[in-house]
């Protein structure tokens, strides 16, 4: 039997030692959900460790140990929030069986991007100020270029075969960004439903998809 001073063998973990792993891990990710809260509502000027902390009713020093300083709270609230939404978004396509057409393409976009944004605005506000502070800061353009580039390998995936004489890669964006305008006008608005939106965006990728379209 090992002595009191001694490490358990490798391999091993104490069970308080995992218990306390756990607690830490979920209290940052409260920490970091408050956070993208506080990103919606103020944007990134808001993103304090004290308007944080007060948000995830923590004390104060927890959002300092967690985090160094203001700019590595600011960049970790972003990459949380881009690893939330690309499991969201990544459970919708992943359960995609069989041929995509037109019909089917626009409901898929809806469901990913218009149904939440009508449901959880502050969710999409957030991150719009989240695009608009790396633009401002260099350290975060990391974060949204591979936001961008997640979100276009998604909308890749559930669009129907496009027009031959347009580059694949032009196509997907037009659609993601027009999904980003859209989005960002009814939060901005509060005035366009989801079938408003939906109608829009149809529009578009039938023009860019046209019935008939071959698989590149």
């Amino acid at each position: 039997m090992a002595g009191a001073n001694e490490l358990p063998a490798r391999g091993t973990r104490r069970p308080r030692e995992r218990a306390t792993t756990t607690s830490g891990q979920r209290k940052r990710e409260r920490i970091l959900d408050a956070a993208v809260r506080v990103f919606g509502t103020g944007g990134a000027d808001g993103v304090t460790h004290r308007a944080v902390a007060r948000a995830a009713d923590v004390p104060l020093g927890s959002t300092t140990y967690y985090f160094t300083d203001r700019d590595d709270l600011l960049l970790q609230t972003m990459a949380h929030a881009r690893a939330a939404e690309s499991d969201r978004l990544a459970a919708i396509v992943d359960a995609v069986e069989g041929p995509i057409d037109l019909d089917r393409s626009v409901a898929l976009l809806t469901e990913m991007f218009f149904d939440k944004t009508t449901a959880d605005p502050l969710y999409d506000l957030a991150l719009f100020e989240m695009f608009m502070e790396a633009t401002r800061n260099d350290a975060l353009r990391p974060v949204t270029r591979a936001w961008s580039e997640m979100i276009g390998s998604l909308v890749d995936r559930v669009l129907p075969p496009s027009d031959g004489a347009l580059p694949r890669d032009q196509v997907v964006q037009i659609v993601a960004c027009l999904v980003d305008g859209l989005m960002l006008e009814a939060v901005s608005n509060g005035e366009l439903e989801v079938r408003d939106l939906t109608s829009r965006l149809r529009v578009v990728v039938e023009r860019l998809c046209p019935p008939g379209a071959a698989p590149a």
